[in-house]
């Protein structure tokens, strides 16, 4: 099938650099996994904070001979009392055959390769398993849509230059709307787990925080693995985060004193969302976990959350809480669709555009209590559409809004 990606047995292994010079870092040669659609993952231990680092990647064939090499660079966070500005962006909602450049890709990457962030958050489905040409009913059908959708060049550069954090949502897993047990053809929920770990930068739990200087904390959570199944009636003990994720969110959330914190959740949260949804906290469907997320959220008013799965943009308050919410859209133009405002949504979202695009966050330190944060909805091509800045008591002032 055009795209498909054969893998072959072999070794690889990572060199390291500090762009300001220093000693290289090595790992050592291991062999790919063949059930693994031949991919290995490394860990990098004994990075500094704040350095910019090339990156080298080389392989090898069974009998030693060189294979391709990979060359690219990345930067990694600067310690928790830095000062230092960071910007990040969050995209979500890919899909080989929606690609805006058939040949480069989606061309979001191109635009984020100019603007050149700090790290990229993916709020997932990356790919559409149950989506034509092909319908991934098999695990040989869901690694033939990651191979190629990686082989292209716009997705290529980016990635070879700037580290990213994944988490996936129900396309990318198994089919729409997904829970626990459930299979999509051949496709089995274990089968679609072990693909989306062999296929992303993977940690221990699916739930993570990553500090990134003195101002920020980013926390992105996991919304598949632990959640009761949308057809159980609403109450206490229906959930998306599960138990154990949830307690770790709220308590690390209230243990830490960045200025700025930013949840990364792939479903939304505030919302408004469609009537005939049924899959996220913004959704009659899991109303009382939302409301405990909601209230517990916005006691702390130096957060705010950003999310993927909607295929637009929009900037929303909770009028119960105050909490604030920037859905990031889709990775085209031709992805945006699926809503249209109704009456009343302007009592909670105070911003939509039906278009693809992306966000970037940023920190703009500064003395005494004049850092801030800075959030911008962006067109394909990196174009302004909106920006909201807020200082470091959680106040916020719509700066450009279209």
């Amino acid at each position: 099938m055009r795209g498909a990606l054969p893998g072959t047995a072999g070794a690889t292994r990572v060199v390291l650099t500090p762009a300001d010079g220093g000693t290289s870092i090595t790992s050592p040669w291991g062999d790919v996994d063949a059930a693994r659609d031949h991919t290995r993952q490394i860990a990098l231990t004994g990075l500094r904070p704040g350095t910019a680092y090339r990156v080298r990647v080389e392989s090898r064939g069974p009998s030693g001979e060189p294979g391709a090499v990979v060359e690219g660079a990345f930067r990694t966070a600067p310690a928790a009392t830095s000062p230092a500005p960071v910007r990040f962006a969050v995209v979500t909602c890919g899909d080989y055959p929606r690609r805006d450049d058939p040949a480069n890709g989606h061309r979001i990457y191109a635009t984020l390769h100019q603007l050149r962030p700090d790290f990229l958050v993916h709020t997932g489905d990356v790919e559409y398993y149950d989506k034509p040409d092909p319908w991934a009913t098999s695990a040989a059908l869901a690694r033939l849509k990651w191979n190629r959708l990686y082989a292209l060049p716009f997705l290529r550069t980016f990635h070879n230059h700037t580290a990213a954090y994944f988490t996936n949502d129900d396309h990318d897993l198994l089919r729409n709307d997904c829970w626990p047990g459930q299979t999509y053809g051949r496709l089995t929920w274990d089968e679609g787990l072990d693909i989306w770990n062999e296929q992303t930068p993977v940690s221990p739990l699916p739930y993570r925080t990553f500090r990134h200087g003195r101002d920020l904390q980013v926390w992105i959570v996991e919304g598949r693995r632990y959640r009761s199944a949308n057809t159980d009636p609403d109450g206490p003990a229906k959930t998306i985060l599960g138990a154990e994720q949830k307690a770790w969110l709220l308590r690390t959330i209230a243990a830490s004193d960045a200025t700025f914190k930013v949840l990364l959740s792939p479903t939304p949260i505030v919302g408004p969302d469609r009537g005939s949804k049924n899959d996220n906290h913004a959704n009659a469907g899991f109303r009382h976990e939302g409301d405990e997320l909601r209230r517990a959220l916005a006691a702390h008013r130096n957060l705010i959350v950003a999310n993927g799965d909607r295929h637009w943009q929009y900037f929303s308050v909770d009028p119960a809480t105050g909490l604030r919410e920037f859905g990031c859209g889709p990775s085209s133009d031709v992805h945006a669709g699926g809503y249209t405002p109704q009456p009343g949504d302007d009592a909670v979202q105070k911003f939509f555009r039906l278009q693809g695009g992306f966000l970037t966050v940023a920190t703009v330190p500064g003395a005494g209590e004049t850092a801030r944060l800075e959030v911008r909805h962006h067109a394909v091509d990196g174009a302004v559409a909106h920006t909201v800045e807020f200082d470091r008591a959680g106040a916020h002032r719509v700066v450009a809004p279209r």
